[in-house]
């Protein structure tokens, strides 16, 4: 059996809770601790993402990050790879 990956995990989990993946960035931990399945790893990674996208002062910068996660959710690309401790500027 081969093991899905942290992303794809949260990306489902959010998906059968009826959630669409742009969610993840407004979602609030007491509508995520409802949610079914999700652990508390998943729900500071959820709040990790949600800093480093939202609390960026460069809206330039912001702006790029909320749309590449909008293009990877509307293409259903749950593989798609942000990660936010990287420390890189694209």
């Amino acid at each position: 059996m081969k093991k899905e990956r942290f992303e794809q995990r949260l990306f489902r989990i959010f998906a059968q809770a009826g959630y669409p993946p742009i969610r993840i960035l407004t979602v609030t931990p007491e509508e995520m601790v409802e949610i079914p399945g999700v652990t508390v790893p998943e729900i500071r990674a959820v709040l990790c993402v949600q800093n480093k996208v939202l609390d960026e002062p460069n809206t330039v910068r912001k702006g790029r990050l909320v749309a590449e996660l909008m293009k990877a959710a509307e293409k259903g690309d749950v593989s798609h790879e942000w990660r936010p401790d990287d420390g890189t500027e694209n």
